[in-house]
């Protein structure tokens, strides 16, 4: 007779267990990572014309002009020298970019896990001059603190990089 209750017990506990207790940690994020291959993430600095601001981050001051990070992506460059009326002239693309500092004519700015400095004296010419790789720690998502085993470095294509997170549909 104790059997019986014991195989009672057992089968009422297991049907108390959560649905998604056996979920695989990837399947628990609602965002999907976006890579890219590395030889195209060191050559894919540009300023390009402007574009509309979307996903605003940091805001930087740098003589009359205002650098607007667009998460992620880069950063949008405004001509405030008449504050009445200021200029988006253009889009300096860094991907992966959340953060900016500049000094004197150089930009530095996260691109994914690297940091590249950018001299920006000429945005129309705008070039890295130096790249210190893999200083900064992966992208995360930002529903989970962890990356999903599905994105470590040993479980997607060699050489690829994330660059952002994007919701699943």
């Amino acid at each position: 007779m104790k059997i019986i209750y014991l195989i009672f017990i057992l089968i009422w506990f297991t049907g108390c267990v959560p649905e998604n207790e056996f979920t695989s940690p990837e399947d628990q994020s609602q965002y999907k990572a976006i890579l890219m291959n590395r030889v195209d993430l060191e050559s894919s600095i540009s300023f390009q014309p402007s574009r509309d601001l979307i996903n605003p981050g940091k805001i930087y001051l740098k003589d009359f002009f205002i650098y607007i990070n667009e998460k992620y992506e880069g950063f949008h460059v405004i001509n405030n020298s008449n504050p009445r009326d200021p200029v988006n002239i253009g889009f300096l693309v860094v991907p992966g970019a959340i953060d900016v500092a500049i000094k004197d004519n150089i930009l530095y700015a996260d691109n994914a896990v690297d940091l590249v400095a950018i001299n920006i004296a000429d945005l129309d010419s705008a070039q890295v001059v130096s790249r210190n790789n893999e200083v900064f720690p992966e992208l995360l998502p930002p529903d989970l603190m962890f990356l999903p085993n599905i994105y470590t470095a040993e479980n997607r294509p060699a050489n690829s990089i994330i660059v952002k997170w994007v919701r699943k549909q």
